[in-house]
């Protein structure tokens, strides 16, 4: 499990590493303007969206190890290539490439959890990794830029994925061993994968709602910056995280998932009906809470009950929802916003966040004993 933990948070590091580099790198040294960032954000969001229903089968075809080490090698390539970059193109095409190896890394690490003996608290585990690498990445990234300069971020993000796939070689059991080929592997697009997808679709735009207009809403609010609403938010996630594991593993995963969308909606909603930098603070810790339980609950949805070979197709079906959320969330809510204003911006996340439990209730009824007509069937003339 440790090495597993390893490869997630290497390969993690490796894209938070890039989030505030990429426009800095758009606009600096590309010397390109502001729209061209969306648009290079969307296009790697695109291509792992494309990638994800392959990575599932290849990471039940031929192995959680065989995946995610595809994947880590696509990010280090991808990384170290920018720095030869000097091109739009050739620098688009490397975003491109690494929406592909995002794709394959992460499902093929999920896969891996999810065959551990122990697999709700290896989820958790590897959701803490996931989000611990994507929340140390920025902050490093902007300490290294200022010691040195953007080629050494650049430098470092393909360091971290080459690390990550040094340490994907020497996975082994079950959090790297090969599924049984006794029987058929999941479809490109698992059903299993899809009532959970969805609920974390919803999520995604409770998450981008939040991370996209904050910093503006704390402005407007008189605040001087929104990194203290960050730097909590990261911290409360962490926390629950951590310290919740025992507890939610007792509870069923859609009561968990239910109840993270609700806290989702909750913080969106306090943001939209108290506006202060106060309100915003506790708005943060509330909608990191349902951050934290939402994504472990989504993922072990979608596998419960399912063989070994059939999890990875399963999982990428669920975390292709993320990209889809995240794409039709900036597009969405970008207008509504542009629009109405910020409120109601988080006030159409909160309502997408609070009816997506809705996806929960059961479909069908179970037959009773009564015909169409009101009559009680004749079980004797059978």
């Amino acid at each position: 499990m440790t090495r597993l933990l390893l490869c997630t948070g290497a390969c993690f590091l490796s894209l938070g590493l890039l989030i505030p580099v990429i426009p800095r790198y758009i606009t600096g040294p590309l010397d390109q303007g502001p729209a061209l960032v969306g648009g290079c954000l969307a296009m790697t969001s695109v291509f792992a969206l494309i990638a994800r229903p392959v990575a599932g089968r290849l990471a039940d075809r031929r192995g959680r190890r065989a995946t995610a080490c595809a994947g880590a090698l696509l990010l280090a390539v991808t990384s170290l290539a920018v720095l030869l970059a000097d091109s739009l193109p050739l620098f688009l095409t490397c975003r491109a490439v690494a929406g592909i190896g995002e794709a394959l890394t992460y499902v093929g690490l999920a896969a891996a959890a999810s065959d551990h003996d122990r697999r709700e608290a290896a989820i958790n585990h590897f959701t803490v990794a996931v989000n611990a690498g994507l929340l140390a990445g920025p902050p490093l990234a902007e300490a290294v830029r200022s010691a040195v300069d953007l080629r050494a971020v650049w430098a470092l993000s393909g360091a971290a994925a080459v690390a990550a796939f040094a340490a994907c070689l020497f996975l082994t059991g079950p959090a790297g061993g090969e599924p049984s080929r006794t029987r058929r592997s999941g479809p490109l697009i698992h059903r299993a994968g899809l009532i959970p997808g969805l609920a974390y679709w919803a999520s995604v735009w409770g998450y981008t709602a939040f991370s996209a207009f904050l910093p503006l809403h704390v402005t407007a609010l008189g605040g001087d910056a929104s990194g203290g609403h960050f730097l909590l938010y990261g911290c409360v996630l962490l926390t629950v995280r951590l310290g919740g594991q025992r507890l939610l593993t007792r509870v069923a995963p859609r009561a968990t998932a239910a109840a993270a969308l609700m806290l989702t909606a909750t913080g969106l909603a306090m943001l939209a009906v108290w506006p202060s930098v106060t309100g915003a603070l506790l708005a943060a810790a509330v909608l990191a809470v349902g951050q934290a339980l939402g994504l472990p609950a989504f993922l072990t949805m979608a596998v419960t009950g399912l063989p070994a070979e059939q999890r990875g197709s399963a999982l990428a079906t669920t975390t292709a929802f993320f990209d889809i959320g995240f794409l039709t969330a900036a597009l969405a809510l970008g207008a509504v916003v542009q629009s109405l204003g910020l409120t109601y911006g988080f006030a159409t996340a909160a309502a997408v966040a609070a009816l997506a439990p809705l996806l929960f209730l059961p479909l069908h009824r179970k037959p009773d004993q009564t015909s169409p007509h009101g009559g009680v069937h004749d079980h004797s003339r059978r």
